[in-house]
Parts: C-alpha cells; structure tokens; sequence
C-alpha cells in the first residue's frame, strides 16, 4: 500500500508522524543503517531507552515476531520509532532553533506499508526498500546501428539476499 503525501506546513513546534498499531509485536524493532541493520527495543523501561525514543534510519523500519511482520518502507524520510507495537514515522517537525524555518513550506513524499509473512529478511524488505527507492526509469531513444547487444550486463548477482550498490 502507498501513501502519498501533500502537505503546505506552516506550524511551530509541532511533530507530524504517521502512526502505525501493528497485531504483530516483539521486543525489539529493525531498522535499515548504512549497509546494515539496527535493532532497537520498543520499550522504555529506563531512561537509557527513553531517551533513545527516535531511531535515525534509510529506507526502512520493521516490526515482527519472526513469523508475521509489518516493513515501512519511504523515499525521503529518516526517524522512526517504535514502542510496544506501534511503529511511527517521523513525516515533518517545526523546531525552532537552530533552524525556526525548518520543514516550512510544501513537501511532497510517500511512503508504503508492507504487512509480511516471516521476518524482515525473508520478506526481502530490504530489497523492496531498494526498489521504492530506486524506481526504473525507461528512455526512448531513436534508432540507430550500434555495436552492443539488445542486452548486456557487467555484474551478475544471484542471491536474493546481496544488494548491489555503487
């Protein structure tokens, strides 16, 4: 399911996040880092946790039980968080220092809701957050006698669970 999102912000000290309550549920929640993943607890049963409340994170935050689960996947945003079995998207915030005009004006982005069976790796949620991100794009071009084949590849990669990236 995509989401797509059109807002004109014009407000001070406010939070927008979209709010997921999900029938999955675990004690730890995963999100995608540079060339890995974080897990972090969705409880806040100290101040070590509370205070760790929003997780920086790319394309994706998941939440399962190992058999079922739930992957947010989005194209431009990067704070989740999540307690007990809600998991929350950081969609726009209006600080007011250091930047007060932080997040003004109109913004256009969207992101999907992918419920799965299994874990985030079986599902391949990384995968689909690599396609939602990195959309296919065609190019027409005239005719014309070239020396390269209809198709051609530099690098295979075969297993589902290897991402190429440069």
């Amino acid at each position: 399911v995509d989401v797509v999102n059109d807002i004109d912000w014009h407000e001070t000290h406010i939070l927008l996040k979209a709010a997921f309550p999900l029938a999955a549920s675990s004690d730890m929640a995963t999100y995608e880092i540079p060339y890995g993943t974080i897990e972090r607890p969705t409880t806040r049963n100290n101040s070590w946790e509370q205070a760790k409340f929003e997780v920086s994170a790319l394309r994706w935050a998941d939440l399962g039980n190992g058999q079922r689960g739930f992957s947010l996947i989005n194209e431009s945003k990067y704070g989740y968080d999540c307690k007990d079995n809600l998991l929350r998207l950081t969609l726009l915030r209006s600080p007011v220092s250091p930047d007060p005009n932080a997040d003004r004006g109109h913004h256009h982005f969207s992101y999907a809701l992918y419920p799965h069976a299994g874990d985030w790796k079986t599902a391949l949620t990384v995968r689909r957050g690599y396609d939602y991100n990195y959309k296919l794009q065609a190019m027409q071009v005239e005719a014309h006698s070239g020396t390269l084949p209809l198709e051609r590849s530099f690098i295979t990669v075969k297993a589902n669970n290897v991402v190429l990236t440069a």
